[in-house]
């Protein structure tokens, strides 16, 4: 019980509302208990019950359950009158993260209240935007990710040589999981979907063309559209909306942003900006594309950076405001430092100033919910403090807890299925009829199969058990789509050791028609491009119903089906399976380190706590009569 109400404590819930207050609670004056000269009352009690999550919820009835709250309200209330002795309250820490918790409120308000109530976005604008930048269309892509120019320009030049895309993809992508696809992207993709570096040369490209290298966050990349298809304006609204809207409030925002700038007479200094680009472009690198460590002095931390009509910005402060900046993440890029810092250090400093000339912090709302950051931050300090004596932790300790614990840390066993989604049980019989009947229809195919391996297996032409696998036609169509995949080489390669690893060559050939049907039925989302392929694990359950649940249980090669989840139905078939395993102990020591001196840390703020409640014991006042009335009333609305 000790540790749930340590858990409750430290969870940070406030015997104090945020926003409108309940006037009902407020009246309600009745003292359940007192700590020195502050009281619980049965309005901050009722609050402080009713903001609980499920889990921390007393299983006492009666005033035995008031008592166990009470203890949770009275310890809070201990932990911050001993944090008040001590000063804290003035303590650089919590004074830093009151001001981060303003600034961030702030930001929030500043946008919601100002912002977005002037962007408005009508029907007219997004059919206006559908048929301008032609939102109808949606784009199958391979792409092929590169770190750097010169391995970019290695690719392209493979391509302009005239070697297939899939292959040069799988050669030089970094993306290794479409890599071994061809560089293929599993879904249609529209213009909200890409990202604006490449959204224009992207759509630009005609079916089957190919785009030069673009630059992008992560290195270069190169596009080939496989495919397209068309939607309705009313299928693209959505996403049309979701797009202007953010244009429109980023047009406002710069607007607003510039208004602010110029109110508070805002500037940098480009000597000391050019001092920072110095000491960050100093910094090293373990590797190339890692991020840098570079030193900053304190006199370099003290110049100032950015001056404004209340003041000024260190160089110091800016970096500490800057989470990409601090971690030397691309900066040597001097456009890059200079984004980071108006989205880190300008705007939010901008917005934080005008809040406060609006009198924002004063307002009785924002002051309670300052109050209630104030006693977490003060609850967290005390806890940091009774936890810093904690015992380091030693390898030992870490590979005993690693041996005693085998159940943890394991792998999750997974299986791969391929499954095709239909809208009705109906539907799911006739195709799982129609997986038979193809079956039975593709023997020539499965005789064809069996001397295709032993050719390839004893290193014999191929050809010609190629071509006849090519004449074999249309019907069934999985002779079609078999034929498709051997028009590009990746797809060859990887269905001729697709052949050479099978044991069973008539279950692969059901796996195949299992596959052409899944691309050209199911109605799964991004199904068809992944021609039916899911991965599922047990912690699938809840997405996946009984799928998951009777494929992880069923044998390698098992049809499964109809399996009906959310009113839909699959027919799936078990590919292979691979079982629970366990993590090495290289990997994952440091877990084991945070989770023990956590618990070290815990142990010690509970002794910590023990003793606060021993000293404190005489002057803590349970009112009984009230306890045992409110007791009495829980009693009988719980029965």
């Amino acid at each position: 019980m000790l540790l749930r109400q340590l858990l409750i404590v430290l969870g940070g819930i406030s015997i104090f509302s945020c926003g409108t207050r309940d006037e009902a609670v407020e009246e309600n004056q009745t003292v359940l208990a007192r700590i020195g000269e502050e009281t619980i009352t049965l309005g901050q009690f009722e609050h402080f019950v009713a903001g609980l999550p499920e889990w921390t919820q007393s299983r006492l009835q009666g005033s035995a359950r008031v008592r166990d709250y009470l203890q949770s309200l009275i310890d809070r209330s201990l932990i911050l009158q001993q944090a008040r002795s001590q000063g804290l309250e003035q303590s650089q820490e919590v004074k830093t993260n009151m001001a981060v918790a303003l600034r961030h409120r702030a930001i929030q308000a500043m946008e919601e209240e100002i912002l977005r109530p002037r962007v408005a976005i009508s029907t007219e604008d997004m059919r206006r935007e559908f048929d301008a930048n032609n939102w109808g269309r949606q784009l199958k892509i391979a792409h092929i990710l590169l770190y750097t120019r010169d391995r970019a320009e290695e690719a392209l030049a493979a391509l302009e040589a005239g070697r297939p895309f899939d292959l040069v993809a799988h050669e030089f992508s970094e993306n290794r999981t479409s890599a071994a696809k061809g560089g293929e992207k599993p879904y249609f993709y529209s213009r909200f979907n890409a990202v604006p570096a490449v959204r224009t040369a992207l759509f630009g490209l005609e079916k089957g063309a190919i785009s030069g290298i673009l630059p992008i966050s992560k290195g270069f990349e190169i596009f080939k559209v496989l495919d397209e298809r068309t939607v309705s304006f009313e299928q693209a609204a959505p996403q049309i909306h979701k797009e202007l809207s953010h244009q429109r409030l980023e047009r406002e925002s710069r607007i607003y942003i510039d208004s602010l700038a110029s109110q508070f007479e805002w500037e940098m200094i480009p000597e000391n900006m050019a001092l920072l680009m110095r000491i960050l472009r100093s910094g090293k690198a373990k590797a190339e594309g890692e991020k840098k460590v570079f030193y900053l002095s304190d006199a370099d931390s003290q110049a100032e950076l950015f001056r404004h009509k209340n003041g000024y910005i260190t160089l110091g402060e800016a970096v500490s405001l800057s989470q990409f900046i601090r971690q030397g993440r691309y900066v040597d890029d001097s456009l890059k430092v200079a984004l980071y810092l108006e989205r880190d250090v300008k705007i939010p400093e901008l917005l934080v100033m005008e809040a406060r000339a609006i009198g924002f912090a004063e307002r009785p709302e924002i002051k309670e919910w300052l109050e209630s950051k104030k006693e977490e931050s003060l609850i967290r300090e005390m806890r940091r403090r009774a936890g810093a004596g904690a015992a380091p932790v030693s390898e030992a300790e870490m590979l005993a807890n690693y041996e005693n614990n085998p159940r943890t840390f394991r792998t999750s066993s997974m299986v791969e299925v391929v499954e095709i989604q239909l809208e009705s049980e109906n539907l799911a019989n006739q195709l799982r009829t129609q997986i038979g009947r193809d079956l039975e229809r593709a023997r020539p195919l499965v005789g064809l199969l069996s001397d295709l391996t032993q050719k390839i297996k004893s290193g014999q032409s191929s050809g010609e058990a190629v071509k006849a696998i090519r004449a074999l036609g249309e019907d069934p169509m999985v002779y079609k789509w078999l034929g498709q995949r051997l028009d590009s080489e990746l797809e060859t390669a990887k269905f001729f050791a697709e052949l050479e690893g099978s044991s069973d060559l008539e279950d692969l050939t059901q796996t195949y028609i299992m596959r052409q049907l899944a691309a050209a039925h199911t109605v799964r989302h991004g199904g068809r491009e992944a021609e039916g392929t899911l991965h599922l694990h047990h912690y699938d359950v809840p997405r996946y119903g009984t799928l998951a649940k009777e494929a992880m249980e069923a044998e390698t090669g098992a049809l499964l089906g109809p399996i009906e989840h959310n009113s839909l139905y699959s027919i799936a078939k078990v590919l292979k399976r691979k079982e629970t395993g366990r993590r090495p102990f290289e990997q994952v020591k440091k877990n084991i380190k945070f989770t023990l001196l956590r618990e070290r840390e815990n142990e010690a703020f509970v002794r910590w706590l023990v003793e606060l409640r021993a000293a404190s014991k005489n002057k803590v006042v349970h009112v009984e009569e009230a306890i045992e009335k409110l007791g009495q009333k829980i009693q009988e609305t719980t029965q």
